[in-house]
C-alpha cells in the first residue's frame, strides 16, 4: 500500500513539472510573438567606407592602357566591392579626365553617380528620393607599380563637375561667334512624293517641278523623306537642287522664289555620284564638290565651279592622290576651300583628321595639320568645313560615327589667323549642353 502511494506521488510530481514547463514555453512563445528580441541592423554607406578600402592594387594584363582607362578599371573594382555587399545598387560614370602626370604617378578626375542599395542610409551625401547621388567628382591618385600593376592610393573630392575641361560653348554662342546666319523662313518638305519649298515660314508652299526620285539617284540608299545633306540651297534670292547622279549631275535652279525654274547640266563625267556638296560664295560664284565611282572605302572626288550664279559649270580640279571617302567640304570664297576625308590611321597611332586646303580655287591642294591635344587624340577625328567671319576662321572636329566621349556629340574647336594654313585648339563646343547638365 505504501509503495502504491509513493508511485502516485511520483506521477503527480512528474505531471506538475511537465505542466510548469509547458506553461513557461507557451509564455515565452507568446512574448516572442508580441515583441521581437532582435532588431534589424541599419546598413550605411559613407565616403569614409570607400577610403577604408584603399590603397587598392590591380594587375591590368590586357586592354587599353590610357591613364583614363586604368583609372576607370580601378574605380570599377572599388565600386564592385560595395555592390557585392548590397550597399550600392549601381555606379555610373560620366567621364574620366587626366589632370596630372609625373614620373610613375598620375591623377585622373572621375565624374560619376551612385545608386544606393535598398534601405541604405548615408550621412556623407544628400541622395535623391530614389537613392541616386549625382554629381560626384573625385580626383583619383594612382601609382604605377610595374608594367602591368597599378595602385589606387587615395582620392580627393571636388565640386567642379567640369574639372579639367577647356573652355566650352553651346552651339548658339558658337554660331554667333562664327557669324553663321540662316534664312529661317525658307525651308523644304517632301509630301506625297512632291518636293515643296516655302519662303515665308510655311504660310505658303510652292511645288518644285521635279520627280522626287531624281533627287536621290546615284550611290544613295538613305531615306527619301529628306534631301541628301549638302545637296541643296534654299534662299529667297536663289534656290537650287542637285539632281541626277546615275549618269552625270544637273542643277535645278530658281532665282525668283519658285516662279520659274531652269535645269542646267553640271557634268556628264560622274557615274554613281555619292557626295554632292553645293554652295554659293557670292551672287555669281558657287561650287559643287561631288564624289563617285565608289569601291568599298575609296572614291574619286571632283570640284566644279560657276561664275554666273549657277547657270554654267566647269570642272576646277580635285584632291589628287587621295581616294578616301569625302565627309565634308566647301569653298569659303572663289579661291579658298577645304575638303575633309574623315579620319586616317597610321600604325601604332590613334586616328586623326584628314583635311585638305586649296588657295587657288581648287587647282592645287595641301593637307592641313589639325593639332589635336594629347588628351583628345583618337577622340576628335573628323574635321568639318571651316567657317570664316572676316579674317577669323573656326574649325570644328567631331568624333566620327562611333564617338562616345561625353555622349558623342561634343566637338573640338580650333581657330586660325592665317586663313586656315595653321590651326590652334580653342576649346569644346557642346551642342546638347550635356556638360552644363
Amino acid at each position: 500500500m505504501k509503495l502504491f502511494t509513493n508511485k502516485i506521488v511520483l506521477l503527480a510530481t512528474i505531471l506538475l513539472i511537465g505542466a510548469v514547463i509547458i506553461s513557461i514555453y507557451m509564455w515565452k512563445g507568446g512574448e516572442k510573438n508580441e515583441k521581437p528580441s532582435i532588431e534589424k541592423k541599419v546598413v550605411t554607406l559613407n565616403e569614409q567606407d570607400f577610403k577604408n578600402q584603399l590603397p587598392m592594387t590591380k594587375e591590368i594584363i590586357e586592354g587599353d592602357t590610357k591613364k583614363e582607362t586604368i583609372a576607370y578599371r580601378l574605380w570599377f573594382d572599388l565600386m564592385e566591392k560595395f555592390k557585392t555587399s548590397g550597399q550600392l545598387a549601381g555606379a555610373y560614370f560620366n567621364r574620366f579626365h587626366l589632370l596630372e602626370e609625373k614620373d610613375k604617378e598620375f591623377v585622373v578626375a572621375a565624374v560619376f553617380q551612385l545608386q544606393l542599395g535598398e534601405g541604405v542610409q548615408t550621412t556623407s551625401w544628400k541622395p535623391q528620393k530614389n537613392g541616386l547621388i549625382d554629381g560626384l567628382v573625385w580626383k583619383l591618385k594612382i601609382k604605377k607599380q610595374s608594367d602591368q600593376t597599378y595602385t589606387l592610393e587615395s582620392f580627393e573630392k571636388s565640386s567642379d563637375k567640369l574639372i579639367g575641361l577647356p573652355p566650352m560653348q553651346d552651339m548658339d554662342s558658337y554660331k554667333k561667334e562664327a557669324g553663321i546666319k540662316t534664312d529661317e523662313n525658307s525651308r523644304y518638305e517632301i509630301v506625297d512624293d512632291t518636293l515643296k519649298v516655302t519662303y515665308n515660314n510655311g504660310k505658303d508652299w510652292i511645288d518644285v517641278p521635279i520627280e522626287v526620285d531624281r533627287l536621290f539617284e546615284g550611290d544613295y540608299n538613305g531615306p527619301k523623306n529628306e534631301l541628301i545633306k549638302g545637296s541643296y540651297v534654299i534662299h529667297s534670292k536663289r534656290t537650287a537642287f542637285v539632281i541626277g547622279g546615275r549618269r552625270g549631275l544637273q542643277l535645278l535652279i530658281s532665282e525668283n522664289q519658285g516662279n520659274s525654274w531652269d535645269e542646267v547640266n553640271i557634268t556628264d563625267k560622274i557615274q554613281g555620284a555619292r557626295m554632292r556638296l553645293l554652295g554659293f560664295t557670292s551672287d555669281q560664284h558657287g561650287y559643287l564638290i561631288a564624289t563617285g565611282y565608289r569601291t568599298m572605302a575609296s572614291e574619286g572626288n571632283y570640284l566644279f565651279k560657276t561664275n554666273d550664279g549657277g547657270h554654267s559649270w566647269k570642272e576646277a580640279g580635285s584632291v589628287a592622290g587621295v581616294t578616301s571617302l569625302v565627309t565634308d567640304g566647301g569653298l569659303i570664297n572663289d579661291e579658298l576651300g577645304f575638303v575633309s576625308f574623315g579620319s586616317i590611321n597610321f600604325e601604332n597611332e590613334p586616328p586623326r583628321p584628314c583635311l585638305y586646303r586649296t588657295a587657288d580655287g581648287g587647282k592645287t591642294w595641301k593637307e592641313v595639320k589639325v593639332p589635336i591635344p594629347k588628351e583628345y587624340k583618337g577622340i576628335f577625328t573628323v574635321a568639318e568645313t571651316p567657317i570664316f567671319n572676316g579674317n577669323k576662321g573656326t574649325l570644328l572636329v567631331n568624333q566620327g560615327p562611333n564617338g562616345d566621349y561625353l555622349g558623342g556629340n561634343v566637338l573640338a574647336k580650333f581657330t586660325t589667323k592665317d586663313m586656315g594654313k595653321t590651326w590652334t585648339f580653342a576649346g569644346l563646343v557642346d551642342p546638347d549642353e550635356v556638360l552644363g547638365k
